[in-house]
């Protein structure tokens, strides 16, 4: 009977042994979380109710400047998730005439400006940004702003002095959003 109890006693032990030293998982899981930048505008006209289209001047004499009204304002809808610069740039020239830091012949002169916040009477007469570029990415009109920020644009547009063309004339302005620098 001894020599079962002592049989049993150590095929006790060998299986208590055999179960704490079992191989580890082999294999296990972790996660990735990962967020990518993100940089994204849409323009809306002030109201924030339709998509902005055209800034509709109409006839002006020559050297005259005309700046946006609140309503004319262009609302710039900010999606990105990250800080970004906008730059604005001519990318499709008027048929007759060009874009340059002043008015002069056959040249308009186009300025921009960002608010925070929509303007009942935008003041573009110091603080803007003159419009010369014809490329992307153009000029700055506005640096830093911040993730998910909107701002508001206005315009000022000098007609040439003088023109040799009373044709009316298209202008394409371009906005564009690019991580802040």
């Amino acid at each position: 009977m001894k020599k079962l109890l002592c049989t049993l006693i150590i095929l006790g032990m060998v299986f208590w042994l055999g179960v704490s030293t079992a191989q580890a998982a082999v294999s296990d899981t972790f996660q990735i979380t990962v967020t990518c930048n993100f940089i994204s505008i849409n323009l809306r006209n002030n109201g924030d109710t339709l998509d902005y289209t055209t800034w509709a001047i109409g006839q002006k004499a020559e050297n005259t400047a005309t700046t946006m009204t609140q309503a004319e304002g262009i609302k710039v809808v900010n999606t990105a998730n990250v800080a970004t610069d906008l730059s604005a740039w001519v990318s499709g020239q008027a048929a007759d005439w060009t874009n340059a830091a002043s008015a002069g012949t056959d040249q308009y002169k186009l300025e921009m400006k960002c608010f925070d916040v929509t303007q009942v009477s935008p003041d573009l007469s110091i603080g803007t940004f003159t419009i010369t570029s014809t490329a992307n990415p153009g000029n700055d009109i506005k640096a830093g702003l911040a993730a998910t920020t909107n701002q508001f644009a206005y315009a000022k547009f000098t007609t040439p002095d003088p023109t040799t063309s009373g044709a009316q004339q298209t202008i394409t302005v371009t906005i564009l959003s690019a991580t802040a620098t």
